[in-house]
């Protein structure tokens, strides 16, 4: 059988300006029949010229630009290929014209690459193939690349045998380019240098590596997370089958002051000739990294702040992955959102159709169709286990909540997945609460995690300070349900506890019911998600309180101000200045002086008042609580 084909030539266009010219010689394919088994042999031969290298970005993963990749570099090359009893094969891919355009950060325009030399070349004779890359460019680094391995005859073809020997040479000097972010989790930046000297022998099925590996000027970059490691250092030694990590370092968000994080271990891949014939890849892949954190900066938003320490391993095994470690949070700050965003609920599902041949499913029995899905050997299974100390300055922020949190957190995978859960108690400490327009002192303060990491149980109660009567509000629930109740010690009906906890004294007499109505609508404006905001924080207050002051009452009210003998409303403004240290000033409408009033709680039963204005006085104030 034989099968001829004449010389031409074909002009090609692309997406992109430009004509590419694909000429070639006299081609001829024979089949012949040796010692009874089919023999082929054939020839070809030509060359391309002007291929502008764009038109190759429709074939690429990741959009060019996208990596910082542009230009206007042309292609050019040849082949020429024989074979009948020995196989003769020389092919040549070369840049002939043009530059390309690189972003060296994602921050910096495109510069030019200055490209002096771009060579892929591959020759085989007889049984013999090798192969060299050539590249070399005033700002996008060098590299040089040989490789070469021999092929063996069967039947009508060749093969590349599992035994045959394998031999290169790898030299890389890559400077930092925003192309490495191609490499990084969408919405992160990977930045850096990259130096390689290596070598390669070994079989095919069994290649061994060894040489150097190292990367500097390294920066991990997340915007949306806050997330700005920079300075990294990358030190690694290829040792046959195994690659030795002798160091990995970055400096945190923040440079010099974000603390550090250094880590050594090892990657160790096995030949699949040394293992199981039917392991997995993933499977004969084994791993192990310790990594120290010391006063990391892990995200340095506005809104959330996070400051660790401490170590953490990692090994994967046989398809397992285990984590453990024990870290310390030095600093810490979130802010909650006041708005959430919306979600769907918990009773809402959404389901897409698989794709299902019809054909197929019909000729199956009903239970082929429900069998339960094989464990598949390519998935890593997780065994995740890592304890959180908050330490002594974990702030949280948000939703009225003002408090440092106290205590320590386990954090493990459910089963099969790394979806995390939390177990364990967190405390508050000097914490504040706002609630009804008043800023409360937190006295007990608990969450308990045990599972959803975001939903704990609480059991909160804060108190108003200030009051000879003790009274506030009791959360307990969830915090994706808390359930909020008013609470008085002793106990008192629900309206005097309101009249306590909104006007800081009883509410049963004249006018005390029209200061309620007054102070719930400031409640509301002080609310979440109103539409006038919240009245007192826009003047940088903590209270801004108005109430009938004909009743004749006194005493200490703390947050209230101080109670005068003149008929009409009184205007009180109040601002806490430190968790002990009150300032409130009083101002009747039917007087022409208002009064300033101080309180400073000097332990739990003596109160120091100092009141200036119309009248002047300073008072010792003992509160002795009884039921």
């Amino acid at each position: 059988q034989t099968l001829e084909g004449s010389a031409g030539n074909l002009r090609l266009t692309g997406p992109v300006p430009g004509t590419a010219v694909v000429a070639w010689q006299a081609a001829r394919w024979t089949q012949t029949n040796v010692g009874g088994q089919p023999r082929s042999q054939w020839n070809t031969q030509g060359r391309f010229t002007d291929l502008p290298m764009a038109w190759l970005e429709p074939f690429s993963p990741t959009p060019w630009p996208q990596i910082g990749l542009k230009g206007d570099v042309v292609l050019g090359g040849e082949w020429e290929a024989t074979s009948s009893d020995s196989l003769r094969l020389r092919a040549r891919v070369e840049r002939t014209a043009g530059d390309l355009r690189i972003r060296p950060d994602e921050d910096a325009p495109p510069v030019q690459a200055g490209l002096k030399l771009a060579r892929l070349e591959i020759n085989t004779v007889d049984d013999q193939v090798s192969a060299s890359l050539r590249w070399d460019s005033a700002r996008a680094g060098q590299v040089q690349a040989d490789f070469n391995t021999r092929l063996q005859r069967q039947d009508s073809g060749w093969t590349w045998p599992q035994d045959a020997p394998l031999g290169g040479q790898l030299k890389a000097q890559l400077p930092p380019v925003g192309a490495w972010s191609v490499l990084a989790p969408p919405g992160w930046r990977l930045r850096g240098t990259l130096d390689a000297d290596a070598t390669l022998s070994g079989t095919r099925i069994r290649p061994l590596w060894r040489g150097q590996l190292g990367a500097q000027g390294m920066a991990l970059r997340s915007v949306v997370d806050g997330i700005d490691f920079s300075n990294g250092t990358l030190r690694t030694r290829l040792d046959g089958d195994r690659l030795e990590i002798e160091e990995i370092s970055f400096q945190g968000a923040g440079g010099a002051s974000g603390g550090t994080l250094t880590a050594q271990g090892f990657v160790q891949w096995q030949s699949a000739a040394a293992a199981d014939a039917n392991a997995s890849a993933l499977s004969r892949l084994r791993m192990e990294l310790n990594a120290t954190a010391k006063s990391l900066r892990i995200t340095a938003r506005g809104d959330r702040r996070l400051v660790l320490s401490g170590k953490l391993s990692t090994q994967l095994v046989s398809n397992k992955l285990v984590i453990r470690g024990k870290l310390k949070a030095d600093q810490a700050l979130f802010v909650m959102p006041e708005n959430t965003t919306p979600r769907l609920g918990d009773d809402v599902v959404v389901r897409k159709a698989p794709a299902v041949n019809t054909a197929t499913t019909a000729a199956l029995p009903p239970t082929a169709n429900k069998t339960a899905p094989a464990a598949d050997s390519q998935t890593i299974q997780p065994d995740l286990l890592v304890t959180l100390d908050l330490g002594q300055d974990f702030q949280v922020r948000g939703a009225g909540l003002a408090t440092l949190l106290e205590g320590s957190l386990e954090l493990r995978n459910v089963e099969n997945s790394l979806q995390p859960r939390l177990t364990g108690i967190l405390r508050t400490a000097q914490g504040t609460y706002k609630a009804y327009g008043q800023q409360l002192d937190i006295e007990e303060g608990v969450l308990r995690f045990t599972g959803p990491y975001d939903n704990p149980s609480l059991d909160i109660l804060a108190i108003r300070p200030n009051l000879t009567q003790r009274v506030g509000v009791q959360i307990s629930g969830t915090a994706q349900l808390p359930i909020v109740r008013l609470y008085a010690e002793p106990d008192l009906p629900e309206s005097e506890k309101l009249a306590w906890l909104i006007l800081g004294r009883s509410g049963a007499n004249g006018g005390a019911e029209t200061a309620l109505l007054q102070q719930a609508a400031l409640a509301l404006l002080g609310g979440k998600g109103g539409g006038s905001g919240n009245l007192a924080n826009k003047f940088g207050l903590d209270e801004v309180s108005v109430r009938a002051s004909g009743d004749g009452s006194t005493g200490a009210t703390g947050g209230a101000g101080t109670a005068n003998g003149a008929a009409g409303t009184t205007v009180t403004l109040g601002k806490r200045i430190s968790r002990d240290f009150y300032l409130a000033y009083e101002r009747s409408l039917a007087n022409t002086v208002g009064s300033l009033s101080i309180f400073y709680e000097l332990s739990r039963r003596f109160t120091l008042r100092a009141q200036t204005g119309e009248q002047s006085a300073v008072d010792l104030i003992f509160t002795l609580r009884y039921d």
